[in-house]
């Protein structure tokens, strides 16, 4: 049985309980930093109440991985990994979180992602070492991908502590009811099974309508909250800030390549707050300009929008659906040559509105990741699809936006936009 040596309150679960050792990983410099990064980037201009931060999210998975771990009788030892993981599952993320990390890729034209960060953190602090102590490689383990055990999956995996924190906390920030779901259900009705050298989490038959819940809010959360055309509209301002930023030499590209010896000790001094502080140094930089509309809600309109799964031209369809970054550039160039606006203010962006109701079990198992699993009482393995009537589409939601300033929106015509994608790209 654990110890706690303190006690945090929490909104969402009262008074989280945390011992000693995971004091002084929460003491250590990459989890403090936590505390400045926003959960939601800026889905406080859409949701104002949605100011909550990684530190927080960090503490609610490592409650639900404890009693997720505690349910499956795991070891004690293995109680203690899993909650030092989820603790440290986020420590990756860059300022304004996901955001970052697109803006990441396309400046460092690398697949580098929070997951790969996490890991070289994890590896590579002294603070963090230090307080996993003997428990470190396999703290480090339980982050390996398609891992063969349950206690990856209780950290990533289609029904894991991270997204069951992550729905409910930021549905309760932002004040809608989207992301509630029947927490306990889920919890006294979870179950392991294991075969051959794998083991993998299921859950038990009595627990199926909760795991609807559970999956609609998912669903839903992303259709309304993380993918919202505001939301969209203010990231896309922070992505093109940062490659004005790094064009401009604004930031150095060096400062963020992660081949650089420094990259870490670089990537952990940024917060949201130094972020936006360092894309506002050169007042001459027109990223100055979007983040100083970014900051006091000057946001772009959208000039033009389509689902493309809607669109009734498969060539249109397809062209859309398959836009290269080389591409959304001549589209935004010829675009703003027509409006006579400066290319850097009108942004091409194309949304996938991925989801785990859109996904069968097929694609889970080919794609070697573990389905939502279902056991009945005689102990038979099933997939959700025998008991769902929420069936998976074939396709996710894909929405393609053309961002601009609102004095240029009526020029943005929707028959010349698909005609210059028709004849141009």
């Amino acid at each position: 049985m654990l110890s706690f040596s303190k006690w945090i309150r929490d909104p969402l679960y009262g008074f989280v309980g945390v011992t000693k050792e995971e004091v002084a990983l929460l003491d250590t410099i990459p989890l403090q930093r936590l505390r400045r990064i926003k959960q939601l980037a800026n889905a406080h201009l859409v949701y104002p109440s949605a100011m909550h931060t990684r530190f927080e999210h960090s503490l609610g998975v490592m409650h639900i991985a404890g009693r997720m771990a505690e349910h499956l009788q795991f070891t004690d030892d293995d109680i203690k990994s899993v909650r030092y993981a989820a603790l440290l599952h986020d420590i990756g993320h860059g300022p304004f979180s996901h955001v970052f990390e697109a803006a990441l890729h396309d400046i460092c034209g690398n697949a580098i992602d929070h997951e790969e960060i996490t890991r070289l953190i994890i590896k590579n602090n002294e603070e963090i070492q230090s307080a996993l102590g003997t428990s470190a490689d396999t703290v480090f383990n339980l982050f390996k991908e398609n891992g063969e055990r349950i206690q990856n999956q209780v950290i990533s995996g289609n029904l894991d502590a991270d997204k069951i924190d992550y729905l409910r906390r930021d549905s309760y920030h932002t004040g809608v009811a989207y992301g509630n779901f029947d927490l306990e259900r889920i919890l006294h009705t979870i179950h392991k099974r294991t075969d051959g050298t794998r083991s993998y989490l299921t859950l038990l038959k009595k627990g199926v309508d909760a795991l609807e819940n559970f999956r609609l809010a998912r669903f839903l959360m992303h259709a309304q909250v993380y993918h919202h055309h505001t939301r969209a509209v203010a990231d896309k301002m922070f992505q093109r800030a940062m490659e004005i930023a790094i064009r401009d030499n604004v930031i150095s590209k060096e400062f963020l390549n992660p081949k650089n010896s420094d990259f870490l000790k670089n990537y952990l001094s940024l917060d949201d707050a130094r972020m936006l502080f360092m894309l506002l140094q050169d007042p001459e930089s027109k990223c100055h300009d979007l983040i100083y509309a970014l900051e006091n809600r000057r946001l772009f309109k959208r000039g033009y929008e389509v689902d493309v799964t809607h669109i009734s031209n498969p060539i249109l369809r397809m062209k859309i659906a398959n836009m290269k970054p080389e591409q959304n550039k001549k589209l935004e160039q010829i675009l703003a040559d027509e409006c006579r606006c400066d290319p850097d203010f009108i942004m091409a962006d194309i949304h996938n509105i991925e989801n785990s109701l859109y996904k069968s079990s097929n694609e889970n198992i080919f794609s070697d990741k573990t389905p939502f699993l279902i056991e009945e009482a005689d102990g038979s393995l099933h997939q959700i699809e025998d008991y769902s009537t929420l069936q998976p589409a074939k396709d996710p939601r894909l929405v393609f936006y053309v961002f601009c300033p609102k004095e240029n929106r009526d020029h943005i015509k929707r028959d010349r936009v698909e005609e210059i994608i028709r004849n141009n790209l």
